[in-house]
């Protein structure tokens, strides 16, 4: 299995995005592309992206450093990287009470976006997201300023000038199968009869693989005998990075919610899927996640009729 070929099959992986301008090019060199006439800025608000639509689809907003002066700039250029021959910056900006109700969350419209738009919106919002986190220094509190085009922030006291670089939290999230079944779990606050694999938070001291185990264990009670690697994905949305497993359950697969986390946890074999599908009783994870990718990349291996033909062809929200 080629895993970088999988993970860049998943939204938001930036396999097109060239980068490193921001670490062999030379501060001076970062301020002509901010001066260029050919670079593009895009402008976020609040997490918010601006876009425009045409016949059901959208594409990113782009604007030259000229036409970007339309709002109100409160952040300086942070480097996102290259996409051909156009380099690319974000900038927080605060637009006027008309252009408020231009700005969407990219979360509610990713499914209008093409996968490199939405590679190059996520990590935008990444970074200026992180960046507006660490106006000052963690260790001395003294403000810190731009190095790498944003992508590092330098504390400013001359004593301290401690480096500050992205934050990203690791997560898991793993589909769990025993025999010809595989394993779901719903939240309380999600919409009714939604259903995931099994997911969370990496903690301090363990391994992702260790991080599989623990979470199904917490959420599940289930046992896991085989964990094993699929892909991964950035998630913008809570500056984290999905690590996705696939694994086998061994011994006992009763069900007990230990952490109560979970509202309701279920086996099911991909004929019950299909059923509970048919009924509106299952609605799986949106199209975009990596969540997704796993039920349909089990459940295509053993069915003629593909996961999203089949999630389409019952109108399912997804």
């Amino acid at each position: 299995m080629n895993h970088l070929q999988y993970s860049y099959q998943n939204f938001f992986s930036s396999a097109t995005i060239d980068r490193s301008a921001r670490v062999l090019g030379s501060d001076s060199t970062l301020q002509a592309l901010i001066n260029s006439r050919d670079t593009k800025f895009l402008p976020i608000w609040n997490k918010k992206v601006l876009l425009s639509k045409t016949q059901g689809r959208a594409k990113k907003s782009e604007f030259t450093k000229h036409e970007i002066s339309r709002f109100r700039c409160i952040t300086a250029p942070v480097y996102i990287g290259c996409i051909g021959k156009t380099h690319y910056f974000a900038t927080e900006v605060e637009p006027n009470s008309e252009d408020c109700n231009e700005f969407i969350d990219l979360l509610h419209s990713v499914n209008l976006l093409n996968a490199q738009d939405s590679a190059i919106l996520g990590c935008a919002i990444t970074l200026l997201s992180w960046r507006n986190d660490h106006k000052n220094c963690g260790l001395c509190g003294s403000p810190t300023s731009d190095s790498q085009g944003g992508n590092v922030l330098v504390c400013s006291k001359p004593a301290c000038q401690h480096e500050h670089y992205p934050k990203i939290d690791p997560a898991i999230i793993v589909l769990v199968e025993h025999q010809d079944q595989a394993l779901f779990g719903r939240k309380s606050e999600w919409p009714k009869f939604r259903y995931s694999t099994i997911a969370g938070f990496v903690e301090a001291g363990e391994s992702a693989e260790q991080a599989v185990v623990r979470e199904v264990a917490e959420e599940t009670g289930v046992e896991i005998a085989e964990v094993s690697y699929h892909s991964s994905q950035p998630w913008p949305f809570s500056n984290s990075l999905m690590l996705g497993y696939t694994a086998i359950a061994k011994g006992s697969t009763e069900i007990k919610l230990h952490d109560k986390e979970l509202e309701h946890a279920q086996w099911l074999s991909r004929d019950e899927l299909a059923s509970q599908l048919s009924k509106g009783k299952f609605i799986p994870p949106t199209s975009f996640s990596i969540a997704f990718r796993l039920i349909e990349d089990w459940f295509n291996a053993s069915n003629k009729t593909t996961f999203r033909v089949l999630c389409e062809n019952n109108n399912t929200p997804c």
